[in-house]
């Protein structure tokens, strides 16, 4: 009887023992979810596809096994988390709703509904709404008044004040994406930016105005007189998933969706008309907002 009362207890430990250690994970398309018992406490920990946390411990008997987790984790806890995707283009957030919100780079934000609530409706919205590479200027400039005064600033301070860049170069430069690194790459965001952003173009349009004016400029004194700089803009692949970048502020996204962008053309007022000039301020803060790899034209 004895060792009856001593094999029952040795049994109730051993149980008590074993439910403190129990735990169970599992992990799905929503996420991942644990349930480990500690004592007579449940702890649920869980983060969900989004990056939505759950986490927290209730007194309960019930202790899920593996086919219980998952339901647990689709049913309850993140079956209605946003699906997140991005690529070299940007990036989708797609809400049970159907809803989603891109934010494409150098380009904006877009917004539409899917009927396909899923990873693959996700990354489908994101490659209709910004395709899958970093755009080039040609597609970040819409207006054509506007994108060829920026080809004109830019080709205008690059010959006179640098290494001057034939109509060729400046056609393949006008095909190279942004923030692709090098001298090419520098351009190209410095002509898609002044496309995007009002206030750095109304600083490119005033040194414009000012290496016009000088006439003849063969000795660069022009380039000092009109303040015309080039900046080292940091290392190769620096500040690619910049925020601003992604998604400039709305005031910046002057681009109208007009005839397609032509080079050629001798800018006269095209670049938002009455604007006043950018303070110091502005153009500083523009030139924060333009990092990007290579050797860049700025001006400051």
């Amino acid at each position: 009887m004895k060792k009856s009362l001593v094999l029952v207890a040795m049994l109730a430990f051993a149980t008590t023992l074993f439910a403190e250690n129990e735990k169970v994970s599992c992990e799905s398309d929503s996420g991942k979810c644990s349930f480990e018992r500690s004592g007579e406490m449940l702890d649920i920990e869980c983060i969900c596809r989004n990056g939505k946390e759950i986490s927290y411990a209730e007194e309960t008997n019930f202790f899920p096994d593996d086919e219980e987790c998952l339901a647990q984790l689709d049913g309850d806890y993140c079956h209605d988390a946003d699906y997140i995707c991005e690529n070299k283009a940007g990036n989708c957030t797609l809400h049970a709703n159907g809803e989603y919100f891109c934010r494409c780079r150098y380009v904006g934000s877009k917004t539409g509904k899917s009927e396909n609530f899923s990873a693959e409706g996700c990354t489908a919205a994101l490659e209709t709404e910004c395709g899958t590479e970093i755009p080039t200027p040609r597609k970040i400039c819409t207006d054509s008044e506007i994108f060829n005064a920026c080809v004109s600033y830019e080709t205008t301070f690059t010959n006179t004040c640098f290494e001057p860049v034939t109509e060729e170069e400046i056609e393949a430069i006008l095909d190279t994406p942004v923030n692709s690194g090098g001298r090419e790459g520098g351009l190209a965001e410095d002509i898609a930016n002044c496309c995007r952003l009002e206030s750095m173009r109304n600083v490119y349009k005033t040194k414009f105005e000012c290496v016009e004016a000088a006439g003849s400029c063969e000795n660069k004194e022009c380039c000092e007189t009109c303040d015309v700089q080039l900046a080292y803009l940091g290392e190769e692949g620096a500040d690619e998933g910049d925020e601003d970048v992604i998604s400039p502020a709305p005031e910046d996204e002057d681009a109208a969706n007009t005839e397609a962008p032509t080079t050629g053309t001798t800018p006269e007022d095209t670049a938002d008309g009455d604007s006043a000039p950018a303070t110091d301020s502005e153009a500083t803060a523009e030139k924060e907002e333009s990092k990007s790899d290579g050797c860049s034209m700025l001006f400051i």
